[in-house]
């Protein structure tokens, strides 16, 4: 199944399908509230955006574009190691990342990238495992600390334009695919949904 890469207010996330977002409005705001009541005061004043914000939009990541982008990162800081040539079925099948997940990428340029699947509006190097509003825990980060983790790893790696960078929504992500060819899908996927949450200051979420 394709993951997406998705962006808007949460209540939208949860009410795709015939549930009326209004109806979630309350419960989400409330599970915001409490998120900010957990977290330090810097990170917590940040974590405002309108929930009645009439914006959702997705990006189809590929089967395998989530999982080949973040493999991608992460050994695209590790000279020691030799890149695989093809994504895995499960992440945690390769020893050196499962080694460095257990560690949250602490010591990662791309931390955020690599640990999270939600990423909400402000500014914060911090990430937090808590409960979504749905019960169920994600690693949530920062939409701006994404971007630039995003932007630091383009640079450095593949040095492409938006053009070519729009481009690769069109590149095959199949499972147990090539790396490459996966890390970009996934990347143009991911890097547009980033785009449109930072111009209307609203959440993205992945689901692989």
């Amino acid at each position: 199944m394709p993951g997406i890469a998705w962006t808007g207010p949460l209540s939208r996330w949860y009410a795709r399908g015939d549930v009326d977002a209004t109806k979630l409005r309350a419960g989400v705001e409330a599970w915001r509230e409490d998120l900010r009541a957990s977290v330090a005061a810097k990170v917590g004043e940040q974590l405002v955006w309108d929930e009645e914000a009439e914006v959702a939009g997705q990006w189809d990541l590929g089967e395998s574009g989530w999982m080949a982008l973040r493999l991608f990162a992460f050994y695209a800081e590790r000279s020691d190691l030799e890149m695989p040539d093809t994504v895995p079925a499960v992440l945690e099948f390769d020893r050196e990342w499962r080694a460095a997940s257990e560690a949250k990428f602490g010591k990662s340029l791309y931390g955020q990238l690599l640990a999270c699947s939600v990423w909400l509006p402000g500014e914060f190097p911090v990430t937090v495992r808590a409960p979504m509003p749905d019960g169920e825990t994600a690693e949530i980060g920062s939409l701006v600390m994404l971007r630039d983790q995003m932007k630091w790893l383009n640079q450095r790696t593949f040095a492409a334009d938006a053009d070519e960078v729009a481009r690769w929504m069109e590149l095959p992500a199949p499972a147990g695919g090539e790396l490459i060819a996966a890390a970009r899908r996934g990347y143009a996927a991911l890097w547009a949904a980033v785009r449109a949450g930072m111009r209307a200051v609203v959440p993205v979420v992945v689901r692989a």
